[in-house]
């Protein structure tokens, strides 16, 4: 066991490293790159997307007594269903081997399974920290970006310079900022480094991140504001928030602020989803609702005057492409986890993570952009989340606690 999961920890975090290095150069590569090329980055973080389907499938072996029923059957369920709407396209889709880890891809669904390693007590905590210094990583690269981008720039120059980093911040960091730290220090730098990403998310010009970083100061603040020390705090948070809004307007950062204010100001009347939808429902057929359309299939967006393949809405896509079955699976094991005990709790102080995931179902609605069911560094993080949820660390510690007393005994 203590081999295989060593074997499975360093999967994960080369995998992921492979992940994080396409990143960083996709991310700063996005105003120069051509449509059905992929550069050298783009092959490492295919590499990293096989490791991770290792790593998820041992852990599903090695794990899953340690989960409920219904965690493994969804997890199966959703391999099988989203293998056969697949079925038919499979001569084309495996000639190309990167749609295999794509949106539509079936190792992406694959790779859910290392939700499954949050069950090894040991290792897992190694991966969050993992994605804890990734964040210092991204949000340093996001702030020398928005210095690239410069001053008063467009919309698209931000998300140009900062769209995936924004929401791999988003995804990601909020689960470590919601922690209360014993270290004062982590404290003061996990505050520091979110206020930073709010001058990240305000540059994407998202509104419905703005929405969820205001809900995260909340969520953070609310057992705080019965507290002295914790109004303190929130004073000198404000305090420094005024100070820092202070400086950026007199620095040559200025017209990086006013700018962001500006395309955020500008989008606030703007709603594509609803018009999206309702374009796409004109178009529905219904024969295909149980086994779905397939991957490869289109639809034609009258907005952009040309097919597309894709929606805001994520549960509907889903459904549209994979069937009825499939995403009724993905919504069970969601809500499901919102009911389920966690067990975690019985051992450490973890917030958050019921939190998250309710929010992914709201980003899966369409209330947020940019993300989707993925092989990408923050899916995965989300995925683990799900496992640390969901896992029923109490047989883990029982079964750790007679090993010990039948080695005692020997």
């Amino acid at each position: 066991m203590k081999q295989i999961s060593k074997y499975i920890f360093w999967c994960i975090i080369i995998g992921l490293s492979f992940n994080m290095v396409k990143l960083y150069f996709a991310q700063n590569n996005m105003a120069t790159a051509q449509e059905g090329i992929f550069p050298w980055y783009f092959r490492l973080d295919f590499l990293g997307d096989v490791l991770i389907s290792f790593a998820a499938v041992a852990s599903f072996f090695t794990y899953k007594e340690y989960f409920p029923s219904y965690v493994r059957v969804c997890y199966v369920l959703l391999v099988l269903f989203v293998t056969i709407a697949s079925f038919e396209t499979l001569s084309k889709t495996l000639g190309q081997p990167t749609f295999f880890y794509s949106i539509k891809g079936i190792g992406t669904y694959l790779n859910i399974g290392i939700l499954f390693f949050a069950a090894d007590t040991k290792y897992f905590p190694k991966v969050l920290n993992f994605f804890y210094f990734a964040c210092f990583g991204i949000l340093a690269a996001s702030i020398i970006n928005i210095g690239k981008a410069g001053m008063g720039a467009s919309r698209k120059e931000f998300l140009l310079a900062l769209r995936d980093f924004a929401v791999f911040l988003m995804w990601v960091f909020p689960f470590f900022f919601l922690q209360d730290e014993p270290n004062k220090k982590k404290n003061l730098i996990n505050m520091a480094a979110f206020l930073l990403i709010f001058i990240i998310v305000l540059s994407s010009g998202s509104r419905s991140y703005l929405v969820l970083y205001l809900l995260y100061i909340m969520i953070k603040f609310r057992a705080q504001l019965q507290t002295k020390n914790g109004i303190l705090v929130i004073l000198g948070m404000l305090v420094l928030v005024g100070v820092g809004y202070f400086v950026l307007m007199n620095s040559e950062l200025s017209g990086t602020v006013e700018g962001a204010f500006t395309n955020l100001s500008e989008r606030s009347g703007e709603d594509t989803r609803s018009d999206q939808l309702l374009d796409f429902f004109s178009q529905y057929d219904m024969e295909y609702m149980i086994q779905g359309v397939g991957p490869l299939q289109l639809w034609y967006w009258h907005s952009i005057n040309d097919y597309y393949g894709f929606l805001d809405n994520q549960f509907v896509l889903i459904a549209w492409w994979a069937g009825l079955p499939t995403i009724l699976t993905y919504i069970v094991l969601l809500v499901k986890s919102l009911f389920t005990k966690v067990e975690i709790l019985q051992f450490e102080d973890i917030k958050g993570t019921k939190i998250i995931i309710f929010f992914w179902i709201a980003a899966c609605l369409g209330l947020a952009i940019y993300c989707t069911v993925c092989s990408e560094h923050y899916y995965y993080f989300l995925s683990l989340l799900m496992g640390l949820n969901a896992c029923q660390y109490s047989k883990i510690i029982e079964q750790e606690t007679e090993h010990d007393e039948e080695y005692e005994d020997t």
